[in-house]
């Protein structure tokens, strides 16, 4: 059989290059492919796998800033809170400094005065004593005066004393609007038959405090007394009266 093949197949060099190269491909490819295939890189050695791996590239250029998006909505609102625990008690402060005195009242303060030229207003009235006209009747000041008014300082003004102009000094207006200078006490008849046809006094009366009359007729701190006669014997009679402050 050999014998035969042998005398089929000329060798000749090229023949045997051939068959070589042929046989040198086919087992060298499957060793190489059992021994040398990289599946890992532990397969690497670390030399070698450093040298591999490139240097990093220089950062890139930041992009344009986008635009701001829309404001959400708003979140519920959070539960309340535990109640936190009551702190301990402060230790007592200092007692601060008194204040400055106020200013006085308008137009008076307890136990003062009414003040100078300020003029207070009043009405007055009274009966008199039986058919012969005969009066006694009180004049009392809502703020009390500084000090007494003298006789010169107490005016009866009449009817005919506003009609006529004939005012005393010391005093203005008129019944309605009674007006009194400075030191002085102006007392207003009230209308016809009311004025005194005969002396008319103001007796200084005792004070909140007591006292006696004074001897001098005027008028005290406190009011004044009207005594007189009163004409064709009226029974009443009444009028205003101002009084001002020093």
């Amino acid at each position: 059989m050999f014998s035969a093949i042998r005398t089929r197949i000329h060798l000749t060099p090229s023949t045997v290059i051939a068959t070589l190269a042929l046989v040198f491909a086919m087992t060298g490819g499957a060793y190489a492919a059992s021994k040398y295939l990289i599946t890992s890189t532990k397969q690497i050695s670390p030399k070698v796998l450093k040298s591999l791996k490139g240097k990093a590239g220089k950062p890139g250029a930041n992009g344009a800033q986008g635009l701001a998006g829309a404001a959400g909505p708003q979140g519920p609102g959070g539960a309340a809170g535990a109640k936190g625990e009551t702190g301990a008690a402060g230790g007592e402060g200092k007692a601060g400094t008194n204040g400055e005195p106020g200013n006085e009242g308008s137009p008076w303060t307890v136990n003062g005065t009414l003040p100078s030229e300020k003029t207070e207003v009043g009405t007055w009235g009274g009966v008199t004593l039986g058919s012969s006209g005969y009066l006694v009747t009180t004049i009392s000041f809502p703020i009390p005066l500084k000090e007494a008014l003298s006789s010169t300082k107490v005016h009866f003004v009449t009817v005919g004393d506003v009609k006529n102009s004939t005012i005393p000094t010391g005093c203005g207006g008129s019944l309605e609007e009674p007006k009194a200078e400075p030191g002085n006490l102006c007392v207003f008849e009230g209308g016809p038959g009311a004025a005194f046809s005969g002396n008319h006094l103001g007796i200084d009366l005792p004070g909140p405090g007591g006292g006696s009359e004074a001897e001098e007729p005027g008028a005290g701190t406190t009011g004044a007394l009207l005594i007189g006669l009163t004409e064709s014997g009226f029974p009443i009679v009444h009028g205003t009266f101002a009084v001002t402050a020093e």
